[in-house]
């Protein structure tokens, strides 16, 4: 088992604001060609190009709009650059007001509690707790008095397969009980984050990129014992 503060340089600077998806206009076609809201900002995230590139800053910037149509359809092209499963778009459009509507009331409003705010989310076709943190944590949504994270299935795995020690408090934590953790997920990152001295998102865009790719070589797996105390926190 590792420990995240090994990390905590590289976690430091993690080029989270960087962190960018290019899609092919062509995946979207089907979407950009509707006459409503969700066509008009297909259109206007993609202009006159074949293919986008959105960073998480272009989202943060999109947040800030009084509309959220168009941050609402750039997130999910960044999240699913090759395109959504099924009728998930097309579900999300048909649900595009309600979301928007339930999306703008969080961010001029704190989310004091999260499992009656989530019910509200649960009739919306097509999006489920990864999306939605996603939606949120562009947003900087505060959800029972922390700044919202992406919470999607590659961190659940990371947490499930008890990779590192700091992440023994959510142990339970599993893709049917993700919605019910995630203020505790919040909870136990955001105090990660502040032990280390980083920004929470930055764990999370560490454990998403890193997490199920690292292993302790052989001969660290015993510490040993002529090293300074300090390179093994």
């Amino acid at each position: 088992m590792m420990k995240l503060s090994q990390f905590r340089n590289l976690i430091a600077n993690m080029p989270v604001a960087y962190q960018a998806f290019a899609s092919k206009r062509s995946i979207w076609a089907s979407h950009e060609n509707r006459n409503d809201n969700a066509g008009d900002a297909m259109r206007a995230i993609f202009g006159t190009s074949r293919e986008v590139t959105l960073s998480r800053s272009d989202l943060r910037s999109l947040a800030n709009k009084p509309d959220l149509a168009q941050f609402v359809m750039a997130t999910i092209i960044w999240g699913y650059p090759r395109g959504m499963r099924g009728n998930h778009v097309d579900n999300v459009i048909s649900h595009l007001t309600s979301l928007t509507q339930l999306l703008s009331d969080a961010r001029a409003k704190p989310v004091i509690e999260w499992v009656t705010h989530y019910a509200k989310v649960r009739p919306i076709g097509g999006i489920g707790l990864s999306t939605y943190t996603k939606l949120l944590s562009f947003l900087s949504v505060q959800v029972q008095g922390h700044t919202a994270l992406i919470l999607d299935d590659r961190i659940i795995q990371v947490v499930k397969r008890g990779i590192f020690e700091e992440l023994a408090p959510l142990q339970k934590l599993n893709s049917y009980k993700a919605p019910h953790w995630y203020p505790q997920y919040l909870e136990c990152i955001h105090g990660l984050a502040e032990n280390l001295e980083v920004s929470p998102e930055n764990i999370e865009f560490f454990l998403f990129e890193f997490g199920l790719h690292l292993k302790v070589p052989p001969a660290l797996e015993v510490a040993p014992t002529n090293l300074p105390q300090a390179a093994f926190p």
